[in-house]
Parts: structure tokens; sequence; C-alpha cells
């Protein structure tokens, strides 16, 4: 998953500003994924469960999000293909478990493919989708655990060594930068939990209500749409005065 990125400017973001971060927003495939996932959820959490035109909608949006994911489970596993090993640039167990988490994604997408497959006719058998439903969802449950572990590991280590001969200045500026990462990483981390307990509620490990998973996938979409909105247009250098 990547990071937040939208980046603040010392000038106000303008109209225009705002209507190409939500074109390149839009222009994401990833993006219309996560958006039709934020407007699944809400119909998720408003009808509560019960049936109706609201819950009729979910279905259909539901549907609709399996376009989206095509070719997802090859686009997670290709850099495992083409680097199979560790590369030694990070530390072996993390490396391990970013390498588990692709797998367990691609799984995610790909039983999801077959659930998409029993939805439509393709699959008549029932048991078939009911199965990859479950694999699906506890892939994503796990692949969303490696990301907490990964995460939290990053922030535990994070730490600033002053360097000889370094200004307050110098250093001043590394504590913030290594400051703004773990903020960004903190909310990678909370994302990923929301996300496991999505998965867990829709797998009923625990008794939770729709409207409880509903509002669980509202803010875990929201959170995903965040972090795929581009950054905003760094403002024109003024001209210089003569």
């Amino acid at each position: 998953m990547s990071s937040p990125s939208p980046s603040c400017c010392t000038m106000a973001p303008t109209y225009a500003d705002h209507l190409t971060v939500i074109k390149g927003f839009c222009d994401k495939a990833d993006g219309k994924d996560k958006l039709t996932a934020l407007i699944q959820y809400a119909c998720m959490f408003i009808s509560a469960g019960e049936p109706g035109n609201i819950k009729k909608i979910q279905a259909s949006v539901t549907a609709a999000r399996k376009v989206f994911r095509v070719m997802r489970p090859l686009e997670l596993v290709t850099p495992l293909l083409i680097t199979p090993g560790f590369t030694g640039k990070q530390p072996v167990l993390l490396e391990a478990i970013n390498k588990v988490k692709s797998i367990l994604m691609a799984i995610y997408f790909g039983a999801d493919h077959v659930v998409w497959a029993h939805q439509i006719g393709l699959i008549c058998d029932k048991k078939i989708g009911e199965r990859y439903q479950k694999l699906s969802l506890w892939s994503w449950a796990l692949g969303s655990v490696c990301t907490v572990a990964a995460e939290s590991w990053q922030i535990s280590t994070a730490n600033v060594a002053r360097k000889e001969g370094e200004t307050d200045e110098e250093y001043g500026k590394r504590v913030e930068e290594v400051k703004k990462q773990i903020n960004q990483r903190l909310f990678i981390l909370i994302h990923a939990l929301f996300q496991a307990a999505l998965a867990a509620g829709l797998l009923q490990l625990a008794p939770l209500k729709p409207r409880t998973v509903g509002f669980l996938g509202v803010v875990a979409s929201a959170m995903n749409c965040y972090m795929l909105l581009p950054a905003y247009p760094k403002p024109a250098p003024k001209p210089k005065t003569q």
C-alpha cells in the first residue's frame, strides 16, 4: 500500500488544483475501486443489512468493483517473480513479511475473481463460491496483519543519530523528515487495522452487526481514497521583480 501523498503548499490550493487532484484520482483504476468500495460500505451502513433498495444498490456496486481488479494478482506477484530472493536492502524478516503480504494479497484478488465468476453464473457450484469467498477474505485479513507487522517494525526502528559535525539546522531537518515518515506509517498501520477488523467482520469471526461492518468499511475505504489522492500541483514561482 502507498503512503499518504497529498502535501501542503505554502499557498492555498485553487479551485483548479482541487479539480486536477480529483481528476488524477479518478484516472486510477484503483481509485475507482476504492471509491465504489466507499459507496458499497456506505450502503451497508445505511441499510444495516436489511432488504430494500439500498441493499440492492450495495449488491450492484459490489459487482461493479470487480472490473477494476482484473490483472491485480499478476501485478502483485510480478515483483516476486522478477526478484524471488532477498535483496539485502532491508532486514531479512521484514523482506519476508512483505513478500508474504504480496502473496496473500494476490490470493485475495485471485480468489475474488473466482467469487465473481460464481456471482455472474460462470461457476454454478455454490460451495466453490463460498470456499473462495472465505479464502479471499482470510488472505485479505492476514495480508493486513502483515502490513501492521511491517509498519510497526519500521516505526520501532526509526531513529535519528546525530552525525559528527552536523549543525543543529541539519539535524533538525532530518528529525522532521523522520517524524513525517513515522506519521505516514502510523496512518498506514491504522488503516491496516481497520481492514483486518473489516475482514474479520465479513468472515463473522467476531459478532459484528452489518451496520458496524459497514462503518469499518466506510472508514477503511475513505482512508484508502485519501492515500490514493495525488499530490497537489506545486504553485508556479513568482516572477522576479526588476
